[in-house]
């Protein structure tokens, strides 16, 4: 069962709250072993793919290049909804960690029954957004969408970067790549398997590594890219 915060933030998992608990106090965001350390301790439990966590219904995924964490919930209209406003409360009631750029319309403060839940134009709604000691707080919540044969469900995202990587992310470095198959840790093998765009060799060696997490991350990974594998992706 989960365990869910009182008052402000109730409905979502104490394992969320204790991430932006450790976003707090600087613990998250700094390196591969911290991040998974970190997200851990707070009571994710890994998963097979490459920087994937999961509690109850709520997925996490995690980069270590440049440490960021993504969290995401999928539900009905109504659920996300709530969800969202309950997120938005707990992050605002931190007392001023992180600071609120009002660059969208007020809807956490919004009653369940407010008309504006029915008339938004909720995918063109920017993303509430907190700035604070070098770490930005996003999080984005939309309706359930459905176009031609693909549904979109309804779902929240909320993510937590390092407020000096850039928007479109790190570059590539294959030297780096190298660098972690060859002397990284066994938790930093595990987060190279699930970067893009690898070096052949690199992805060789990951996929023979001494480790076997790093192998079944290394397989999951060749499994969503190529889709070599008869059946589900691996699951060990």
């Amino acid at each position: 069962m989960t365990t869910t915060t009182p008052g402000a933030g109730a409905g979502v998992p104490e394992a969320l709250r204790a991430l932006l608990d450790a976003a707090d106090t600087d613990t998250l965001l700094r390196d591969a072993e911290g991040l998974a350390e970190t997200i851990t301790e707070a009571g994710w439990t890994p998963d097979v793919e490459s920087g994937r966590f999961g509690i109850d219904g709520w997925d996490l995924l995690s980069s270590a290049w440049a440490p960021n964490v993504s969290v995401f919930f999928e539900g009905d209209e109504g659920e996300v909804r709530d969800r969202g406003r309950a997120v938005a409360s707990l992050i605002t009631a931190r007392g001023g960690r992180w600071v609120y750029h009002p660059r969208a319309d007020d809807w956490p403060a919004w009653t369940a029954d407010d008309e504006r839940w029915a008339t938004t134009d909720w995918l063109a709604v920017e993303p509430l957004e907190w700035h604070g000691r070098g770490v930005v707080v996003s999080l984005y919540v939309r309706p359930l969408v459905q176009a031609a044969k693909v549904t979109a469900p309804a779902n929240l995202h909320l993510a937590i970067e390092r407020a000096d990587t850039p928007p479109e992310g790190l570059p590539h470095d294959d030297d780096r790549a190298r660098r972690v198959a060859r002397e990284g840790s066994v938790v930093e093998r595990w987060y190279l398997a699930g970067e893009h765009e690898l070096p052949d060799d690199v992805i060789a060696a990951l996929e023979d590594d001494p480790d076997s997490r790093v192998r079944a991350a290394a397989a999951s990974e060749r499994w969503y890219r190529e889709r070599t594998f008869d059946g589900p992706p691996p699951t060990a």
